[in-house]
């Protein structure tokens, strides 16, 4: 079989499912999961090149603006739930982008440890976020303080805004599982400041933007790198025990542009 032969997967939420070549099978499973006012074939890019790389890859697909994180998070958990129960014993790693980021923290928040569920924190790998606005973001922020009805057509938007009282900030921090973030350097929708958390194993900038950065090479690199090795390059260290405590990076990162 092909390593971009794709089939059509069965698992409710799933655009497509991409299967690694015999001889190139890693052995573990990618999730793809894409962000506001986005569907899954905006992550088939990076998609295959991940399964190039040797991983079973998903792309999940969600109506963004139509529910809430919480209520994303919970339908999010149920295909990680689908996915561990197809594919026994095999890790399933997470790739997200921007809000992908948040709907997973609030999945992996509600994940059971030895209460019987086919999903436990042991069966989830390595995950990337790239833009993940994990403090909030400050367009979100100006868009429903200029356009308050806007909630309504798009019910996460003022959950994901960087203000004090926004859902945002209530989101789970999973700091158990083994996370790298990615961040755009001339992203102007999600401060690079806001893309770090809690206990984070790698940060990395990039020069592109927040709607390109899935698209670009270089981030498509980083992420496999990562998934492989648990770091973003050979060449980096691992982020210090003081940056993993505060979850900010020790320097300033570079303003946005």
């Amino acid at each position: 079989m092909s390593a971009l032969s794709r089939h059509f997967c069965r698992i409710a939420g799933a655009k497509k499912y991409y299967f690694p070549s015999p001889n190139n099978d890693g052995g573990e499973i990618a999730v793809m999961v894409h962000g506001l006012i986005r569907r899954g074939r905006n992550m088939m890019w990076l998609g295959r090149r991940i399964n190039r790389a040797g991983y079973a890859v998903y792309l999940y697909d969600y109506a963004t603006t139509t529910k809430n994180i919480s209520v994303h998070g919970l339908d999010f958990l149920s295909f990680l739930q689908q996915v561990a129960s197809n594919h026994p014993g095999k890790k399933i790693n997470i790739v997200t982008h921007s809000m992908g980021g948040i709907i997973t923290r609030e999945a992996l928040g509600c994940i059971g440890r030895g209460d019987g569920n086919c999903l436990k924190a042991e069966n989830i790998g390595r995950i990337v976020m790239m833009a993940p606005p994990n403090h909030g973001s400050d367009m979100a922020k100006v868009a429903v303080k200029i356009l308050p009805f806007s909630r309504r057509w798009i019910k996460p938007l003022g959950e994901l805004s960087s203000a004090p009282d926004a859902y945002i900030h209530q989101v789970p921090v999973p700091d158990s599982f083994d996370i790298g973030i990615i961040a755009g350097r001339f992203d102007n929708k999600v401060s690079q400041r806001y893309t770090v958390l809690y206990g984070m194993k790698d940060h990395t900038v990039i020069n592109t933007t927040h709607s390109l950065i899935m698209y670009t090479r270089q981030a498509a690199e980083l992420a496999i790198n990562y998934l492989r090795n648990g770091r973003f390059s050979e060449e980096r260290l691992s982020l210090s025990g003081q940056q993993r405590k505060h979850g900010v990076p020790d320097t300033d990162p570079a303003p946005d542009a």
